[in-house]
């Protein structure tokens, strides 16, 4: 079991579920018996954190989420809610998470693991060793946050190589680049929540997101560290195709 007195688990799930062709939020997008946010629950209670305190952070129909998680027993867990005001719906995940820090929802003497309910991660065991490649980095290098990253992704669109004279040489259909790339599960010392207070402006009238607001001080401050995975551990769930591909994949596993 992961100590359960310093860390609390933040859930963003405000996002929409339209262009899956639901009315309702993304995450409670139906998996066979289980919704995105029900497998993401039951997958950090497995990884050791059932004894953590679940923050989840709502937007669009939050009323639908409420009654579908209610509290918590379903799952064994506790929960809180941080609910963005009704005329700020769409307003990015920064405002969102500094919203839950003003308001006290987020605990600021505890670290928190930041994660959305929109994809699916295969890797059964990936939170813990998450947690603790973190504390070790937090140790050796002084960092304050981390980042769950793959080690490779598929371009969406065919790619060419060309001489000098622009004939092509080589053509390859959405190729896998080595870049290591985000997939929205972070974890965050208390050190991060001033940074946050500090830069995040709840006033602006765009959308504000950590990723491109605070990620960035913190790597140019040598503060972000990364969690390499194997890409084959993550189901992105962005459109109808992935959606049915991650159907797929899951009834495979339950056979």
């Amino acid at each position: 079991m992961i100590n359960g007195n310093d860390t609390q688990i933040a859930i963003l799930a405000g996002g929409m579920g339209k262009r899956l062709g639901i009315d309702a939020p993304k995450c409670l997008l139906s998996i066979g018996n289980s919704t995105l946010l029900d497998i993401c629950i039951e997958g950090l209670i497995k990884n050791g954190f059932k004894d953590k305190e679940f923050i989840l952070m709502l937007g669009y129909k939050h009323e639908m989420v409420r009654r579908h998680v209610d509290d918590g027993k379903r799952y064994g867990i506790r929960v809180k809610y941080s609910i963005d005001p009704e005329n700020n719906i769409g307003w990015g995940k920064g405002k969102a998470f500094k919203y839950a820090l003003l308001n006290n929802i987020i605990d600021r003497s505890k670290r928190t693991i930041v994660t959305f309910p929109d994809d699916i991660m295969l890797d059964d065991g990936i939170y813990a060793r998450f947690m603790q490649d973190h504390l070790e980095a937090v140790s050796r290098y002084g960092v304050c946050a981390s980042i769950a990253l793959i080690d490779k992704v598929e371009y969406p669109y065919g790619t060419a190589k060309l001489d000098d004279s622009n004939n092509i040489v080589e053509f390859i259909e959405k190729p896998m680049l080595t870049i290591p790339t985000s997939i929205g599960l972070y974890i965050f010392e208390p050190k991060v929540y001033d940074i946050i207070n500090e830069h995040i402006d709840m006033a602006s009238q765009k959308a504000v997101e950590l990723e491109s607001v605070i990620f960035p001080l913190l790597a140019e401050k040598g503060l972000l560290h990364g969690f390499i995975i194997d890409s084959s551990s993550w189901l992105p769930i962005n459109t109808l195709k992935e959606y049915e591909k991650a159907i797929k994949v899951l009834v495979s596993r339950t056979r």
